[in-house]
C-alpha cells in the first residue's frame, strides 16, 4: 500500500489536539502535523463535528477547559480543514453488524473502507473491539510519522 491520500481520524484523536491531558497527545499532534505538511488529507464523517463539539462541552463542564478556551479550541479544530465525507448509511450498518460496534464508530470504518485507508482512533474500547478482526483501525499511540501505515 502506498502513502494514502486520505487518513480517517475519529473525534477521540482530534480532541487530543485541544486537550493536552489526554493519552498519546504527542502521536495525535504528529499525525495532525503530517497532514498540515501535506502528506495526506484528514477526512471524517460529518458526525465528527458534533462529537468534537460534545467532547469540548464535556471537558468544559468537567473543568478541564474554561468556556472561552473551549470556544477557541473548537474554532482551532474547525480551522484545520478536516474534510467531511459521509459513507452510505447501509455501509455504516454493515460495518456495525460485522464488527459489533456502534454506528458512530462504524461510520469511521465505513468511510475508511470506501477511501481504502486507515482509521486512527484514541478510543481504546473501539480499537480493542476491532483490532483482531480488521487492519483498518489503528491505535493513535502507535502512530509514527515516518511510517503512517504501521
Amino acid at each position: 500500500m502506498s502513502l494514502p491520500a486520505y487518513v480517517v481520524v475519529d473525534a477521540s484523536v482530534s480532541l487530543k489536539w485541544a486537550l493536552d491531558d489526554e493519552e498519546a497527545v504527542a502521536q495525535a499532534v504528529a499525525l495532525r502535523d503530517a497532514a498540515i505538511a501535506g502528506r495526506f488529507q484528514i477526512v471524517a464523517p460529518s458526525l465528527w463535528l458534533y462529537e468534537i463539539t460534545n467532547g469540548l462541552v464535556t471537558a468544559t463542564r468537567r473543568g478541564r477547559l474554561a468556556p472561552e478556551a473551549g470556544v477557541q479550541a473548537l474554532f482551532n479544530l474547525l480551522a484545520l480543514g478536516v474534510r467531511l465525507a459521509d459513507p452510505e448509511a447501509s455501509d455504516v450498518y454493515k460495518q456495525a453488524i460485522l464488527y459489533g460496534v456502534v454506528a458512530y464508530d462504524a461510520a469511521y470504518l465505513a468511510l475508511a473502507k470506501v477511501l481504502d485507508t486507515l482509521v486512527w482512533t484514541g478510543d481504546r474500547r473501539f480499537y480493542e473491539s476491532v483490532c483482531d478482526a480488521t487492519d483498518l483501525v489503528r491505535w493513535i499511540g502507535d502512530f509514527d510519522s515516518a511510517n503512517i501505515l504501521r
